[in-house]
């Protein structure tokens, strides 16, 4: 962060759970940036994440406030790219939620105007700061396991409440744009980006409309991976990389959400197993951070616009193999 300039200074639009567990602990803690203020239309939950008490029941008067530098949201999923637009034509950085929008062109869209306006908008893809995530394709990287055949992940939950917004066809419900993002994401930038075929979808539909439960399989750089994402499904959560030469592993049930806990690696060569552990830290932190200090003109990782591009793409033709409009 430059001298003399501060911390950066966000506003929520959105006071939901997401907000309440990630970004609000994670900007209480930061060096770099801090909630100045929060957008919600129910002013109680506002007050909750608003440390200076500052809410505004109107997303626009939040905008129009020349004091905010950087904006979060968190509403639901087909709102994303109209807000994160409005931000940016309001001159606010944007750190948007997954999934960043509902289409490729959408996606598109919003870029253009961040490409515009010299404005930084970003994908809240908050796991790939996690040092256990980093050294995973550090260690696929090395070759160490050799060349990757098999490539396994899945994020699942179960309990959910059906008026709740995932499940909402309208709203961007579904468990694919919710948990995707997260395993059928993760071959993908394990694999460097390379060319996706063959996508295959096995779905069982939420009364509601949208996908439930959906196992996606697809070819990508010579691996095979099967990723499985649900609503439905009692906790399941892991991510498996096996190559010619051995395999490495997110031991622990908590492959895509280690937030604040503890978490360990497992990896396997020619027979010997090593456990690798990690301390307990806060991604969306670390993500928030890199983001700040970048406001601020200075170092820190963020996920290039081409990345989310490609995500949106596979998503986009694993809903056209499943059927879902």
């Amino acid at each position: 962060m430059e001298k003399g300039l501060g911390k950066v200074r966000w506003g929520f639009i959105g006071a939901g759970y997401i907000a309440k567990l990630a970004l609000y602990p994670a900007l209480l803690n930061s060096k770099d940036g801090e909630i100045y203020a929060v957008g919600a239309k129910d002013r109680e939950r506002g007050l909750a994440l608003s440390p200076s008490g500052l809410v505004y029941t109107d997303y626009d008067e939040l905008l129009a406030d020349p004091k905010v530098e950087a904006i979060y949201i968190s509403l639901p999923n087909s709102l994303h790219i109209e807000w994160s637009i409005k931000a940016m034509r309001a001159g606010k950085h944007v750190l948007c939620e997954k999934p960043a929008a509902m289409n490729v062109a959408q996606l598109k869209e919003a870029i253009a105007v961040a490409n515009e306006t010299g404005l930084i908008f970003m994908e809240a893809s908050w796991n790939r700061w996690h040092p256990r995530t980093l050294r995973l394709k550090e260690i696929v990287d090395s070759g160490v396991i050799g060349e990757v055949k098999t490539i396994r992940s899945a994020f699942t939950y179960d309990g959910l409440d059906p008026a709740n917004i995932r499940a909402i066809y309208e709203l961007g419900g579904g468990g694919l744009y919710d948990l995707g993002p997260y395993s059928v994401a993760a071959p993908i930038w394990l694999m460097d980006f390379a060319p996706v075929s063959n996508i295959k979808t096995d779905v069982k539909w939420h009364p509601g409309g949208c996908d439930e439960t959906v196992t996606t399989s697809f070819d990508i750089g010579g691996a095979h991976a099967q990723a499985l994402t649900s609503m439905n499904t009692p906790n399941t959560l892991y991510f498996d990389v096996v190559g010619t030469k051995g395999r490495v592993s997110m031991t622990g049930n908590d492959a895509f959400n280690s937030h604040n806990k503890a978490s360990t690696l497992e990896v396997e060569v020619d027979g010997k197993v090593t456990v690798e552990n990690f301390a307990a830290c806060d991604p969306y932190q670390l993500m928030a951070d890199a983001m700040s200090r970048r406001i601020r003109g200075g170092e820190g990782w963020l996920m290039p616009h081409s990345q989310s591009i490609a995500f949106a793409e596979v998503f986009e033709r694993a809903f056209e193999v499943m059927g879902r409009p």
